[in-house]
């Protein structure tokens, strides 16, 4: 890779973890997340700048070329972020189901006892 190549890619590197920090930090990104984000944006910086290490990664995904071994790292840690992010939605969607469900069975039970309130008073009213 080039020397402006490496350069340009750290750059984008030192922005985006510049951006990470600072929603991790305003609490708009989750700390696990950005924790993996700043891991992840850092290795990869590191093997764009030093070239044994890019040729070990590219020998390693068995690549002719080191822009298509880090594309299919880029691919790879897309796919583990999408399946990740999604079961903790899943986790998530599981959890308000179950809270709604049990706020709809209270204001039901409420409801009920009001009635009977009701008809204890008109019962009431009506024996006097």
């Amino acid at each position: 890779m080039t020397a402006q190549g490496v350069i340009v890619l750290d750059l984008m590197g030192i922005a985006l973890l510049a951006w990470i920090l600072d929603l991790t930090r305003r609490g708009r990104l989750y700390v696990g997340y950005g924790a993996l984000f700043v891991v992840t944006i850092l290795s990869t910086m590191v093997a764009i700048s030093v070239p044994p290490v890019l040729a070990t990664v590219t020998r390693l995904v068995g690549a002719f070329f080191p822009v298509s071994a880090l594309t299919l790292l880029a691919l790879g840690f897309i796919v583990l972020m999408l399946v990740y992010i999604l079961t903790q939605l899943t986790v998530i969607s599981d959890r308000l189901a179950r809270v709604v469900q049990e706020l709809a069975i209270q204001q039901a039970k409420e409801g009920k006892e009001r009635e009977l309130a009701r008809a204890g008073d008109r019962v009431t009213e009506a024996v006097e």
